[in-house]
């Protein structure tokens, strides 16, 4: 259970990725898929995030790939918070009502705590002898 703490004193537990259930993995990975997607059929427009000059080619999407887009973070924030001291837990309604800063903030610990798979094992002394 991580804790985190958020802008404007507030804090928020997230549920470790050991902790949420098969459902609730496939619900994450589900709406990151649907993200890509929609990402891919932008970049295959010519959309470049980093050239205003392209900008105008967002709004030719349609507005489900604008929502499948927005969906992901939010995915994510609904299905990791554990508990906070915001009121009630976010639903994908409200957690698009967030600051800003709160939204950014709980998207970023919610991906890197959902994406962190890697078991590196344990840390190896690279001075210590080794079997050849």
């Amino acid at each position: 259970m991580p804790a985190i703490n958020l802008p404007n004193g507030q804090s928020a537990i997230l549920y470790s990725r050991d902790e949420i259930s098969e459902r609730t993995a496939r619900n994450i990975s589900r709406s990151y898929l649907k993200a890509a997607a929609a990402a891919a059929r932008l970049a295959k427009l010519g959309f470049d995030e980093n050239d205003p000059n392209s900008w105008a080619i967002f709004s030719e999407i349609p507005e489900s790939d604008r929502d499948d887009l927005d969906g992901y973070q939010a995915a994510l924030i609904v299905n990791m918070v554990q508990s906070w001291s915001i009121g009630e837990l976010p639903t994908l309604e409200t957690a698009l009502d967030l600051p800003k800063a709160t939204f950014d903030a709980l998207a970023v610990a919610c991906a890197d705590e959902f994406n962190n798979t890697i078991d590196t094992g344990p840390d190896i002394d690279p001075k210590a002898p080794t079997a050849d």
